[in-house]
């Protein structure tokens, strides 16, 4: 008798795997953000010519900061720690309403293990002092990026299957706009980089897929069918091909500025100063959309109940 694959698919009669696909999918895209946050520190924090183009864009800030400094101090302000406890308790109950013990921790750790994570990293790491910034005070990675990438990740986690394509567009559109939010700041100057930014997004993305891979695991080991927990292919097309779509203009838009910034580098016009933070807020962007689109293409590991409201 077939037995259903996470991919949705029959898998044929004595077919095995080491690995099964929906514990090993999650598990590599986890290492992939692990490598991604890596190479983020390393080029933006630990090098001359990341930390020039970074500075250029943090300067190109300025102009946005006068504009908008009003609507991103409003959006900053909600990101606190009495509202991820709300959040967290929410997330909870969600998962428990569907009789989902699993996922109901899993939300916890994902919202715990991410902003944690920011924290420790923030005390373990240190920018070298190049005389490249006026801000030498490590920022990597953004905390307030993290606390919103992190419930956007939760939100896909814990919601019935019909809601998490609009939840990931939502999301994506969410975590970017604190994201750039921080780059921005209030007032007097911006609290974040770029690559802070990119690193908070690429840490609540890992801790994602990694109690999903976790849980696929579990599940697989005590032998229960391979979920078919996503959303049907036709709700899925055209979320995806929105968040494909953004992500793709704001990478091509995003790596061209900051090519540009980094051959020119160190940038002394006001218009170089603007193409930088255009860049780096189009990179943010970039971020925020595919990580989104790849956390909701990849099949959650869980069956969902027969009462699931779809």
């Amino acid at each position: 008798m077939a037995v259903e694959r996470a991919g949705g698919e029959a898998s044929r009669p004595g077919t095995q795997h080491l690995v099964p696909p929906h514990v090993l999918a999650p598990a590599l895209a986890a290492i992939v953000c692990l490598i991604l946050v890596v190479i983020d520190w390393r080029v933006f924090v630990n090098t001359t010519r990341g930390q020039l183009v970074e500075e250029a864009a943090r300067i190109g800030s300025r102009d946005a900061r006068e504009s908008f400094s009003g609507i991103t101090g409003t959006l900053l302000s909600v990101v606190t720690v009495p509202a991820l406890v709300i959040v967290v308790i929410v997330a909870v109950l969600i998962a428990l309403a569907q009789k989902r013990w699993s996922i109901a921790i899993a939300a916890i750790v994902v919202l715990v293990g991410s902003n944690l994570t920011t924290q420790v990293l923030k005390e373990l790491l240190n920018r070298p002092l190049d005389d490249v910034s006026e801000v030498a005070l490590n920022s990597f990675p953004s905390g307030h990026a993290t606390v919103a990438a992190s419930v956007a990740a939760t939100a896909l986690l814990v919601l019935p299957v019909r809601w998490r394509p609009p939840v990931a567009v939502l999301g994506s559109l969410l975590a970017a706009a604190i994201g750039i939010s921080t780059m921005i700041g209030t007032e007097a100057t911006a609290w974040h980089r770029g690559s802070d930014v990119v690193a908070a997004m690429l840490i609540a993305t890992l801790w994602y897929f990694l109690v999903e891979a976790v849980l696929a695991g579990l599940a697989h080991a005590s032998g229960e069918i391979a979920a078919a927990g996503n959303p049907p292919r036709a709700l899925m097309k055209v979320p995806l091909r929105i968040l494909s779509t953004l992500g793709w203009l704001s990478v091509g838009l995003g790596v061209g500025a900051l090519a540009a910034t980094a051959v020119r580098a160190p940038i002394s016009t006001d218009l170089g100063f603007q193409v930088a933070f255009l860049g780096s807020i189009l990179g943010v962007a970039a971020v925020a959309f595919f990580t989104s689109a790849l956390m909701l293409r990849l099949r959650p590991h869980h069956q969902p109940p027969l009462a699931d409201p779809l």
